[in-house]
């Protein structure tokens, strides 16, 4: 080697060391996610869907998804940037309201994985006692309404042929803690005299009256079985 070549390599050489270090890859990163969401049953219908917003995976890798450790799905991919678009559901809460996590991991780099946590919470509304006269204060107590907005209950009466007719909407109060929770005390049937048969209490957070709300519903079944008068 003449020594001009050694004297380019000497220089190389001590270009390379003195070269800062490559900075390390940034951990993926998960936007935040609601802090309750809802659980009404089993099926997946009935449960709320998380949507999951990530960054910083490698470009159009394969990313999987984990819900308390069990797949939730499986086999999607990673944007030209590094980002994830993906949703999955919440896990089943039959009683009260939990913590669960969400896990997103990088198939083929499994040290690329973020995960975060939140609450999933029953969605369901209860009276206390279950069995009153109609004209008798109970207790309402509802939980899971993570909506914004007030709770309603809308009174709606069976008829013999299956119709539901809607008579009368009063207002329960705004939720409160992170999973929506509300209790009132209101008479069981907020009419003066109502008629005997099925009634059913549709609780969402809509003030008017919609068979089909915009926001999460549970429905109470009501038997009035006989009406009292006033002595």
């Amino acid at each position: 080697m003449d020594t001009s070549s050694r004297m380019r390599l000497i220089a190389l050489t001590a270009a390379l060391l003195l070269a800062p270090a490559a900075p390390a890859a940034a951990a993926p990163v998960l936007d935040p996610l609601k802090p309750c969401y809802q659980s009404l049953g089993e099926a997946e219908t009935q449960r709320e869907t998380v949507l999951l917003r990530a960054h910083g995976f490698t470009p159009l890798a394969t990313v999987d998804a984990l819900v308390d450790g069990q797949p939730a799905l499986t086999g999607g991919l990673a944007d030209a940037f590094g980002d994830v678009r993906a949703s999955v559901k919440v896990p089943y809460q039959a009683d009260g309201e939990r913590t669960f996590e969400v896990t997103l991991t990088e198939r083929d780099n499994p040290a690329n994985t973020v995960t975060a946590t939140a609450l999933v919470s029953e969605l369901t509304v209860a009276l206390r006692p279950k069995q009153a006269r109609s004209s008798r204060r109970v207790r309402f107590r509802g939980r899971g309404f993570t909506g914004a907005g007030a709770v309603y209950g809308h009174y709606l009466y069976v008829a013999p042929d299956g119709t539901r007719r809607h008579r009368r909407t009063v207002r329960f109060g705004r939720p409160e803690q992170a999973c929506g929770v509300f209790t009132a005390r209101r008479r069981q049937i907020p009419l003066k005299r109502p008629r005997t048969g099925l009634w059913i209490l549709q609780v969402d957070q809509q003030r008017d009256y919609d068979p089909q709300p915009d926001s999460a519903r549970v429905e109470v079944e009501i038997r009035v079985t006989r009406t009292f008068r006033n002595p």
